[in-house]
């Protein structure tokens, strides 16, 4: 059952305009840009709160601009972006996120409060919005959690240039990324030393993954980069066994206190090396030789069980 969703998910993506229905028209409500809003997600089981962090101007948009509106109705959460002049939905979609997770725990339950760092990406508004966060309730309800009006030409909007250090390799190139599915493979733990088995690692990556079905037979319909910043040392924190090492984003066994589960809560530095590329989803490939199995996600190239990235591609798919 779990291998069959999987395979339906990848299919409704990769065939959205086949199943699109009415949606807004892209050059009238926005640039090719892309517009990044990084924001603090707090609380425990029963509450939680939003507060903006910061707004970018970056790259070019890299979803399609025929297909603005998430009619899916999947994801615990909701982003939806309104044409403040005519009240119009413009933009939605669907997601889950880190802090989604953690209101499931334990510490959450007992009323223990945390915050993470989160990221929504939208095409870049051409004219004053409404960025609307929803939240589902217990009846598939949605109901909004956050709202707030953003100026386009706000001075509030950062529009420096890139994090420096960074390099792209590119994978594999099918055309445009507004009609591909564009996949961002961040690696992590790989020192400068390391540039050249970082390339290997890469491809062993890209040949498994067209190996499965259905991305096999889709294979012309994606676009793959390697985003690489160097970290100062080999591989990740294994707080159980008291490893601890220096890497480009943080990435950590033991998160949300679970031994094998594998993420990385430093999602501003994520983000400024993804910001690089266009991506419709990140993927962390760890340079990590632990002997601690698979997690749910990233993937770990020394593992037996990096077949196990079709389900890691899915569960990667946030905004």
């Amino acid at each position: 059952m779990k291998k069959l969703f999987i395979y339906i998910s990848i299919f409704f993506m990769l065939l959205v305009p086949v199943f699109s229905q009415q949606q807004p028209v892209f050059e009238e409500y926005f640039t090719d840009h892309t517009m990044r809003i990084d924001y603090y997600h707090t609380g425990d089981s029963t509450q939680e709160f939003i507060a903006i962090d910061k707004m970018y101007k970056q790259g070019a948009w890299a979803g399609n601009p025929n297909y603005l509106i998430d009619h899916l109705n999947n994801g615990r959460y909701y982003i939806k972006v309104y044409d403040i002049k005519s009240g119009t939905l413009i933009f939605s979609k669907g997601f889950d996120s880190y802090f989604g997770e953690y209101k499931t725990t334990g510490l959450a339950i007992k009323g223990i409060k945390r915050t993470f760092h989160e990221t929504a990406l939208i095409p870049y508004p051409k004219n004053k919005i409404r960025f609307r966060i929803e939240i589902r309730d217990r009846k598939n309800q949605l109901h909004s959690l956050f709202e707030r009006k953003i100026q386009p030409d706000s001075l509030e909007i950062h529009r420096e240039s890139l994090t420096g250090g960074v390099k792209v390799f590119e994978i594999l190139k099918n055309g445009p990324p507004h009609h591909k599915v564009d996949l961002a493979i961040i690696a992590e733990g790989y020192t400068k030393k390391e540039t050249d088995k970082l390339k290997a690692d890469l491809n062993r990556i890209k040949q498994i993954f067209f190996q499965q079905e259905p991305y096999k037979r889709f294979q012309d319909r994606f676009n793959i980069n390697g985003v690489f910043k160097p970290s100062q040392q080999i591989g990740c924190d294994e707080p159980r066994r008291l490893i601890f090492k220096n890497t480009s984003i943080g990435s950590s066994f033991n998160s949300l206190g679970s031994e094998r589960y594998l993420l990385t809560e430093d999602n501003r530095a994520l983000r400024d090396i993804a910001a690089h590329v266009p991506y419709d989803a990140l993927i962390i490939m760890i340079n990590s030789k632990g002997d601690s199995p698979l997690a749910p996600c990233p993937i770990r190239v020394h593992s037996p069980h990096v077949f196990r990235i079709i389900s890691i591609f899915i569960y990667s798919l946030l905004p």
